[in-house]
């Protein structure tokens, strides 16, 4: 099974001081990335980085083949690294199957759950309120993946816990960032209540739909911040063009003035 930030909860976003130089580098650029430090699509010099996190160039390109088995960074060959970007229509794409995939791994979950199910999913709904009131997000976003997965360990069926890890990988970060709005967190702790409530019922089709508005909600605050990226990088290349045209008329007038000159002599 891939490894990735979804499977490790709540010690996802931890960096021990003890911990080897290329997994305290990765743990650095992943918090970086999920607080929105660093933006999607932008370009990473590696030079930059390997002097901000004071590791060579082999380390930092080990580092960052890592975050792109979490599909946080894209290493295109002969453009360098960048932070992953999703568009508008991607993000609702995997939402859309995410919600089919989770609906049904809680479906067979509350069938199967036992108490002791129960305290595990009680535990990170905890740990998720007290984020809450610390204004943590990477502490939310850890908090609701230890709770899904607690769920997906014990849905039966490992092909769909699989495919649903590699879904969320990939929007985790947006994820992370719609927690920075409190509202969010607010609203995602009553969703997976209902959750917890519709499992401990013994009502599989409940809390299927719980799952499914919440991951709904989701889907709505990853869109808002897709659309905001799409218009930050249009913007971007709309400046970009700009400036490139300003500077051919600026050239233009130069050579002009140049044969002027030329010509007056």
């Amino acid at each position: 099974m891939t490894d990735s930030i979804y499977i490790r909860g709540l010690k996802s976003f931890a960096i021990p001081a003890d911990a080897p130089i290329i997994e305290i580098a990765v743990s650095k650029l992943r918090n970086a990335i999920m607080m929105g430090e660093l933006r999607p699509g932008q370009k990473l010099v590696e030079a930059e980085l390997c002097n901000s996190l004071n590791i060579s160039r082999a380390s930092l390109r080990e580092a960052l083949r890592a975050l792109e088995s979490e599909r946080l960074i894209e290493l295109i060959p002969n453009r360098g690294p960048s932070v992953a970007r999703l568009g508008y229509k991607e993000v609702e794409e995997i939402h859309d199957v995410w919600s089919l995939l989770t609906g049904a791994a809680v479906y067979d979950f509350t069938a199967a759950a036992e108490p002791a199910d129960f305290e595990k999913l009680d535990e990170a709904l905890g740990v998720f309120r007290e984020a809450i009131q610390e204004n943590t997000p990477l502490k939310q976003l850890a908090a609701t993946n230890s709770f899904f997965m607690a769920i997906l360990s014990k849905c039966g069926n490992s092909v769909l816990t699989e495919m649903i890890i590699s879904l969320v990988s990939r929007v985790n970060f947006l994820r992370a960032q719609s927690l920075l709005y409190q509202n969010w967190g607010v609203l995602y702790a009553t969703e997976i209540e209902d959750i917890v409530s519709a499992i401990k019922s013994r009502s599989p089709e409940a809390a299927r739909d719980a799952a499914r508005k919440h991951i709904a909600s989701a889907c709505v605050a990853a869109k808002q911040l897709a659309a905001s990226a799409e218009l930050e990088a249009r913007d971007k290349l709309k400046g970009g063009k700009r400036s490139n045209q300003n500077r051919k008329a600026k050239e233009k007038r130069k050579r002009a003035a140049t044969n002027k000159a030329r010509a007056a002599s």
